[in-house]
């Protein structure tokens, strides 16, 4: 329940700085519920614009973290206390997908994929694309100065995704349940040696950034837990 709570007040935090964007070139949607295929997907921000649709999930973590691009998790290490957070880069595809699935008109690279820590954290993987702190949103979205589309495309897909919106608090409620009962599922099966992705069983192997456990069925299924 504290991590809801923070990463409530993460999301306000960033709706906050998003406002500071000129409101004639980018509009924002902040909580977007949207269903696809059956399952409901729950996006902090989205901004759209001309110059591209930047698809933000907010993260309000303490201590150092870490983890490689493509890893299924990454350690939150807290004065030597370690934990495992699900690696926000492919959590942020996957609401990439689902928006394009709703803009089906839209090609894949109008997309922008931005996951922003509070600088309660310290990011130790320093060079991973588009992974920035709240502070730096702002800058980073208008770099990217190119026009994509039309001003009357951009205000379709903001009109279309507003109608897409799920507003009703019990399809809201039902996603979290949803969403931390496929969390304990995964858990469940990496603590009997399972691959959540495939089935696969889990090896320990050693790396470049240390040991780590890795799917039996690679390069087929790259997925990865650190040790």
């Amino acid at each position: 329940m504290i991590a809801f709570f923070q990463g409530k007040k993460g999301e306000l935090n960033v709706r906050l700085r998003l406002r500071m964007l000129s409101s004639e070139k980018y509009k924002i949607i902040n909580n977007l519920l949207i269903s696809s295929y059956g399952h409901t997907t729950q996006i902090d921000h989205v901004v759209v614009s001309e110059y591209g649709i930047f698809v933000i999930e907010t993260k309000n973590y303490q201590g150092w973290i870490y983890g490689r691009a493509d890893s299924e998790y990454w350690t939150q290490n807290i004065y030597g206390n370690k934990y495992q957070l699900y690696n926000p880069i492919l959590q942020n595809q996957g609401h990439v997908k689902a928006l394009l699935r709703i803009l089906k008109d839209l090609p894949p690279y109008m997309f922008v994929s931005i996951v922003a820590f509070s600088r309660k954290a310290t990011l130790k993987n320093k060079y991973l694309e588009n992974v920035v702190y709240w502070g730096q949103i702002n800058r980073l979205i208008r770099s990217y100065s190119r026009i994509m589309i039309s001003a009357e495309q951009a205000q379709y897909a903001y009109n279309t995704l507003l109608g897409a919106n799920i507003d009703a608090k019990g399809a809201r409620k039902q996603h979290v349940q949803n969403v931390r009962g496929q969390i304990q599922k995964n858990q469940l099966s990496v603590a009997n040696g399972y691959c959540p992705r495939c089935g696969g069983r889990l090896v320990h192997r050693n790396g470049k950034y240390g040991d780590f456990y890795g799917c039996s069925n690679y390069p087929r299924c790259r997925y990865t837990r650190q040790f």
